[in-house]
């Protein structure tokens, strides 16, 4: 899988591009706020339907982007995607909205496309799959347990539809039942029924994440055999890495999604009394967590900065290995600055990691000082600035 052209409109500091990309290595290089983030932004936002670095969506408009006849201004990012399966084009409008004045409002509207047929937003997921690496991807090791399971959903999601709709289902049920509770708790509902009502969410809540359990150990299982020996050859050392999961209730080692759902079932109407105390869900897929040792250290706690370092370029390159592995097809990997905080060792290590055969990388460096001579010649170089591409 690779993207052999990518055209932007009006995307961040982007009037017009269109890009014609290499299936193989590609480095982007120039001066910081040139616009090379905002390529590797445009593919994952492509893939993923959300940009890594905004939530709102109308940040994502270049800002002083012009409508033309009486349409608001907006973004178009659009891409031919080569698969085993054949060609597909994939396309997401991101348009301003404007109020009854005709002011333009804090508001937006997406629209998605494949193949020019508009579809929902969550259909785009997995045409593109993709794995991203940013500086502010350290917190993977280190930072909250969002963090974490936002790893996995992402990666689970862009190789399983049923995953995706899954995990939209259950985020949903959450917010419903944490309204439920949160009713209760501050007294605004009266206090009859409480239990005939919150079975049926608690049934629900239960099936959808029996299925999402069942697949995040499923992945931890399969990405364990992936990142030890790959964590070994980043870090230069002679300890595996190993990846736990950790949920907020006894699994009892259950891994198929009917057991695990009455196991959840079962631990939700166990903790009911402090749910309606605190007026939340407590238990479930989002509340869990992953933990990172090598040996017995816990270097999620207690690990270097350049430990961490490690697990998270492990993590994202073991990634893209489960994704080859499930689909028969490399995601393209996003590599944005990836280089800049490593040492030499390091440095080395991952180069050689990323040159797998049928994987589009694509880096991006403020120079070419990082990289050998001999690595460059072997490459693609494209200069970026000012939000225009050049031949490198």
């Amino acid at each position: 899988m690779y993207v052999s052209q990518l055209s932007l409109r009006d995307f961040r500091n982007y009037q017009r591009l269109d890009l014609h990309l290499d299936p193989g290595i590609t480095l982007l290089y120039g001066p910081n706020a040139a616009g090379k983030t905002s390529l590797l932004e445009a593919l994952y936002f492509l893939a993923t339907t959300r940009s890594p670095r905004v939530s709102a969506d109308r940040d994502l408009v270049r800002w002083d982007a012009v409508g033309e006849a009486g349409v608001t201004p907006f973004a178009r990012v659009a891409a031919e995607v080569q698969r085993r399966a054949g060609r597909v084009r994939l396309e997401v409008i991101v348009q301003r909205r404007a109020d009854e004045a005709g002011q333009l409002s804090a508001a937006s509207t997406k629209i998605v496309r494949i193949d020019r047929r508009v579809v929902r937003a969550i259909d785009l997921v997995g045409q593109l799959r993709v794995v991203l690496f940013t500086p502010a991807d350290l917190t993977l090791a280190d930072g909250p347990p969002s963090e974490r399971r936002r790893y996995l959903d992402i990666t689970l999601s862009q190789l399983d539809p049923h995953y995706v709709r899954t995990l939209a289902h259950y985020q949903k049920l959450v917010q419903q039942r944490n309204s439920l509770l949160r009713a209760w708790r501050e007294r605004r509902r009266p206090p009859r029924a409480v239990d005939e009502e919150l079975a049926y969410w608690d049934q629900e809540l239960a099936a959808a994440g029996g299925y999402l359990l069942a697949e995040r150990l499923r992945a931890v299982r399969d990405l364990n055999g992936i990142v030890g020996p790959l964590f070994q050859a980043i870090s230069g050392g002679d300890a595996p890495l190993t990846i736990a999961y950790l949920p907020g209730f006894d699994l009892e080692a259950a891994h198929d999604s009917g057991t695990l759902a009455t196991r959840l079932g079962e631990a939700l109407r166990a903790a009911r009394p402090e749910e309606l105390a605190r007026g939340q869900t407590l238990l479930g897929p989002h509340r869990d967590d992953l933990a990172f040792t090598v040996g017995s250290v816990n270097l999620g706690r207690y690990g270097s900065r350049g430990q961490q370092r490690s697990v998270t370029l492990t993590l994202k390159l073991g990634e893209a290995r489960l994704m080859r592995q499930r689909s028969g097809e490399a995601p393209v990997l996003l590599l944005d600055d990836v280089l800049s905080e490593l040492d030499a060792m390091r440095r080395a290590h991952l180069l050689e990691a990323i040159r797998q055969p049928e994987q589009q990388t694509l880096l991006s460096a403020t120079d070419l000082s990082d990289f050998n001579p001999a690595f460059l010649a072997a490459i693609t170089r494209l200069r970026v600035e000012d939000g225009r591409v050049y031949p490198g």
